[in-house]
């Protein structure tokens, strides 16, 4: 009897210690707006351009396949570290655009299942609104990820991203 009564605490532990480590990363966010001192329609031109993203001062080459649903496009940084994105959705009426990560560097992007979306609003005055969304898990999908593949290390270089991909936006948009 002390035997079965020994076995069932020791696989009531293990069992209870199993399911508090074993549900793995949280799905991390990011939201970002920027407000740009053009009229929306101008915005929207260079943001549905699959096929052009020089709106990101770190990205050093772009090739991409076209500007339909399903298209690829490879972002190049220094170093031969590469993004490879899938085209989802471009909706012309609702003025978004949306992408999946498909192959990240991890230098760049620490990041599984990254999905994207950006918005173009009208804001006051002729400006415009855009809104940069970002949904990812941690480059390191096991638990006791490595520092650089953590959640706050993938959180803060998606933020970054697109911080810099805004900024850039901005600064195109209201030059040309």
């Amino acid at each position: 009897m002390n035997f079965l009564k020994l076995s069932l605490i020791v696989i009531f532990i293990v069992s209870f210690n199993n399911n508090v480590n074993g549900h793995g990363p949280s799905r991390q966010k990011v939201n970002e707006n920027i407000e740009i001192n053009t009229k929306p329609e101008k915005v929207w031109e260079i943001v549905k351009n699959f096929m052009k993203f020089n709106w990101n001062s770190s990205v050093k080459k772009v090739t991409a396949e076209n500007n339909q649903v399903g298209a690829e496009r490879k972002l190049e940084f220094e170093g031969g570290k590469f993004v490879k994105q899938k085209l989802e959705k471009i909706d012309e009426s609702k003025k978004l655009i949306s992408w999946r990560i498909v192959e990240t560097s991890n230098d760049i992007m620490p990041v599984n299942s990254y999905a994207a979306k950006i918005f173009v609003k009208e804001g006051d005055n002729g400006k415009t609104i855009v809104n940069y969304k970002a949904g990812f898990y941690r480059g390191f999908m096991g638990n006791d990820p490595p520092e650089a593949l953590n959640d706050e290390n993938s959180k803060k270089k998606v933020s970054n991203f697109i911080k810099n991909s805004l900024k850039g936006l901005k600064s195109i948009a209201e030059t040309k």
